[in-house]
């Protein structure tokens, strides 16, 4: 037991090194801050090994004859073998994981692992046999120390063992408190960034599992039926228009932060076709993300949905909730669609929830003709082959027609092919930086030719991030707000204009957009506004998923964090002049500031309970 704590405390440590300068040293509060982060540390760490072992232990102690029985030694062994491997390994790949998922290990990894083969490159190969030599030492290394526990007539005094393990389990148990045991219970007594330094990846997996069924749908009834109508309603119909229907082509631009848009950001991208757009466009440039991950913004962007689950809503037991299924919904408005993608099929879920949604047709990089001769991504085929395909499909798609195209150049590893020609070198300095600069090129080909054809100048072009992500791979930092703020535009070639909306928007407005130029008359379920609707934009408030826990209300000076499960407000900052989040509003009195936003976080959480939970 003492090895496998020695070890968990030197993987967290190499966790908090690795992942420092991401976590902006994890904002410690002072010394006794320090403490709590230490001490739940290792509490959790201990109960880890406690809940994975005294089981072993109190199996030896109380029934040592059985293990005489070669049967039941060897299925000890693999059974506990297995358990304590898993239990260090996922500590140890989140170690690196961690950067692009921004919170421990949890159940999303059931649906994102995919054949590494089919892409990769030779690093791949090497990750692998490394991953494999890796595990392969653990499982020693487990295997002989329980071999040594499992040993017959090494138990001959098992009363004193039994008390010493229950004295051990009864002291975790009181230390941690009966609702914070595994694995009912998320940690609520630091600071949300601080989260993932103390806790330990294998609670965090084991509670996720727990949290997909009802036990992760906030159940608090904060106030009146009524009061929460007057708040927040997921019931919108779009005001009537005269315009007639639009082809509505979107483009999901995968791991793009609105860093590479802004002129005043160190990492803004030269991308001479995408700028010329974005001056003919209406830009909000206080755009955000709902959540961190591809499989929960592919939900906010095409369901107008919030996903509260910890794996992607349309994997969970919750698809039959009410909602929008825009291919369905458009396709009455007699518009045909289709997705486009140059990822393997159903990669991430994206098939399953493209079907969910209605979307009739789903390409995808075997699809395309000739598609083993091409040049591909580390994820797929290159945009530049996705997007030439993309063009042949909507010449012959019945209109008016809704189209998505979700891109790989800008996912990591950011591979570009070997004729990219990067113009601009000094400016365009870091891969990510670099791959925006291909798809911009890949995207000015592709307008050329489409304004060629005659569903051009009917068509409307919504640009916008699936989430955030790094715009430097080498000098990686994560900030409640910025980690959130996506680049978001709409391009009309009927009405070229550039206007800019500083009022924050969300992911969630987006499907309220498309019915919008569908010309929808109907009502729909939508957790957002339309964008084009100026009078809706007035004094809003987006809602974004920290982590499993936590939920963040954002208007256009504040940010406040809401624990879900406890039901209070962790912080509130003033985001534009108290940069560095150094001064907890909350800490100084101050909860006149956050009223407003902790009222509306909780008409947003109690309306989006009682949805889930099939009340709405």
């Amino acid at each position: 037991l003492s090895k496998l704590y020695i070890l968990l405390c030197v993987l967290k440590c190499t966790f908090l090194v690795y992942n420092y300068h991401i976590a902006n040293g994890w904002s410690p509060q002072g010394f006794m801050n320090v403490l709590f982060i230490i001490k739940w540390s290792l509490l959790y760490d201990a109960v880890c090994i406690a809940l994975i072992n005294l089981p072993l232990f109190f199996l030896c102690a109380a029934t040592g004859k059985l293990l005489h029985n070669k049967i039941v030694r060897g299925a000890t062994l693999a059974l506990f073998t297995f358990a304590n491997t898993f239990l260090i390994f996922l500590n140890a790949i989140d170690i690196f994981y961690y950067r692009f998922h921004l919170q421990r290990a949890d159940a999303v990894l059931l649906y994102v692992l995919r054949n590494p083969f089919a892409n990769g490159t030779s690093k791949t190969l090497l990750v692998a046999v490394a991953a494999i030599a890796a595990i392969a030492f653990i499982a020693w290394f487990v295997y002989s120390n329980i071999l040594k526990i499992v040993t017959p007539g090494i138990w001959k005094n098992r009363f004193p063992a039994v008390a010493i393990l229950l004295l051990i389990f009864v002291s975790l148990f009181y230390l941690s408190g009966p609702k914070k045991l595994l694995p009912t219970y998320p940690l609520t007594e630091l600071e949300a960034v601080q989260l993932p330094l103390a806790q330990n990846s294998f609670y965090c997996f084991l509670y996720s599992m727990y949290r997909q069924n009802e036990a992760i749908i906030p159940n608090m009834n904060y106030m009146s039926t009524v009061q929460e109508h007057s708040l927040f309603t997921i019931y919108k119909k779009n005001a009537p228009d005269s315009f007639s229907q639009k082809n509505i082509v979107l483009f999901i631009m995968e791991s793009v932060p609105s860093d590479f848009f802004e002129a005043t950001s160190p990492y803004k991208v030269i991308m001479p076709f995408l700028d010329s757009l974005v001056n003919k466009s209406t830009y909000f440039s206080n755009a955000f993300s709902y959540s961190y991950n591809s499989n929960k913004g592919i939900t906010a962007i095409l369901a107008g949905l919030p996903t509260i689950t910890d794996v992607p809503l349309y994997h969970s037991s919750y698809t039959s909730l009410s909602r929008t299924s825009v291919g369905t919904v458009l396709a009455k408005n007699n518009y045909s669609s289709a997705f486009f993608i140059g990822d393997s099929y159903d990669d991430f879920g994206f098939a399953k929830c493209c079907k969910w949604l209605g979307i009739q047709q789903y390409f995808c990089r075997q699809d395309i003709p000739g598609n083993d001769e091409m040049e591909h991504h580390t994820m797929g085929l290159h945009d530049e082959y996705v997007l030439n395909f993309m063009q042949q499909k909507l010449a012959a798609m019945r209109q008016p027609f809704f189209a998505v195209q979700y891109n790989i150049s800008t996912h990591y590893p950011w591979d570009t092919p070997k004729t990219f020609n990067n113009r601009f070198p000094y400016k365009n300095s870091t891969p990510p930086m670099k791959s925006m600069q291909y798809y911009n090129d890949c995207l000015q080909q592709f307008f050329v030719e489409a304004s060629k054809h005659s569903w051009y100048k009917n068509a409307v072009f919504i640009f916008c991030a699936d989430h955030w992500a790094q715009p430097d791979n080498k000098n990686i930092k994560v900030d409640e707000v910025a980690s959130f703020r996506i680049p978001l535009f709409i391009y009309d070639p009927a009405k070229e204009n550039q206007v800019n909306i500083s009022s924050p928007v969300s992911q969630l407005d987006i499907i309220n957009t498309f019915l919008h130029f569908g010309a929808l008359k109907d009502s729909f379920v939508s957790y957002g506004v339309n964008l084009t609707d100026t009078v809706l934009q007035k004094n809003r408030i987006v809602f974004t998923k920290l982590n499993s826990a936590v939920f963040q209300a954002i208007n256009d000076e504040y940010v406040l964090g809401f624990d879900a499960v406890e039901g209070k407000a962790l912080y509130c900052y003033d985001y534009k002049k108290d940069a560095g989040k150094k001064n907890n509003l909350l800490h100084n009195g101050s909860f006149a500031i956050a009223d407003s936003l902790i009222i509306n976080m909780k008409a947003f959480l109690q309306t989006a309970g009682k949805h889930y939970r099939n009340l709405r």
